[in-house]
């Protein structure tokens, strides 16, 4: 069962984008501009053949060792009540983190900000009926910045979360980086900052995760 630390110890967010270098004299790599990551979710498997995963018992037709049967990490944790899953007919989901100006009150006013929106439908319970409760939209980030104080500097990869509530099988969460960074004392993101995706999941009320970015060939 794979878990998730909360925001409160994050201090930076998880997407792969860069913001404009245009107010900022950073030295560092970067591309002159990336200013949207945007996903679709899908379903969470157990890894296979790395730690903390399932063993191979199996190769695909191209002879590349594999695991079977796949497992979610809900069914991992033995399927406890409240585990989510995909209604086949309905269900997606969706992430967008974008740059944009910062909105007052978000202090210190000179940099800039990330807008999070979050949405998922058509998820079920273990009953197969719309699901409800306590999810997190989870995010790990690594972070190379333009620091006001210190100039350019890699941050330390930091967990971060956003809370949602799941209602008729339906969530969805719509926040800043600059909100959540104030919200546990914190300056705003400085202009010239690099956010590397680590990884960007929907975790259930149990603390499994449910959700990966990714796509699905149907």
């Amino acid at each position: 069962m794979k878990k998730h630390l909360l925001g409160g110890l994050a201090a930076v967010l998880v997407v792969g984008i860069s913001a404009s270098a245009v107010f900022a004299q950073c030295a560092y790599e970067h591309p002159k501009k990336a200013k949207k990551l945007q996903s679709n979710f899908v379903q969470a498997m157990v890894s296979c053949g790395n730690p903390g995963g399932n063993s191979t018992n199996t190769t695909t037709e191209g002879g590349v060792p594999a695991c079977k049967p796949p497992e979610t990490f809900n069914q991992q944790a033995g399927s406890p009540p409240g585990g989510w899953t995909w209604d086949e007919l309905k269900g997606q989901g969706q992430v967008q983190i974008k740059a944009a100006k910062i909105v007052p009150p978000i202090t210190p006013p000179d940099g800039g900000d990330l807008a999070i929106k979050m949405k998922i439908q058509g998820v079920l319970d273990q009953n197969t009926v719309a699901a409800a409760g306590a999810g997190q939209l989870a995010t790990v980030a690594r972070a190379t910045l333009n620091d006001r104080m210190n100039g350019d500097l890699t941050v330390v990869d930091f967990p971060a979360s956003f809370p949602f509530t799941m209602t008729g099988g339906k969530g969805q969460v719509k926040t800043s980086a600059d909100a959540l960074l104030n919200g546990i004392g914190q300056p705003s993101l400085p202009h010239c900052s690099s956010i590397e995706t680590v990884s960007i999941t929907v975790v259930d009320p149990n603390g499994n995760t449910f959700a990966n970015i990714g796509a699905f060939l149907p």
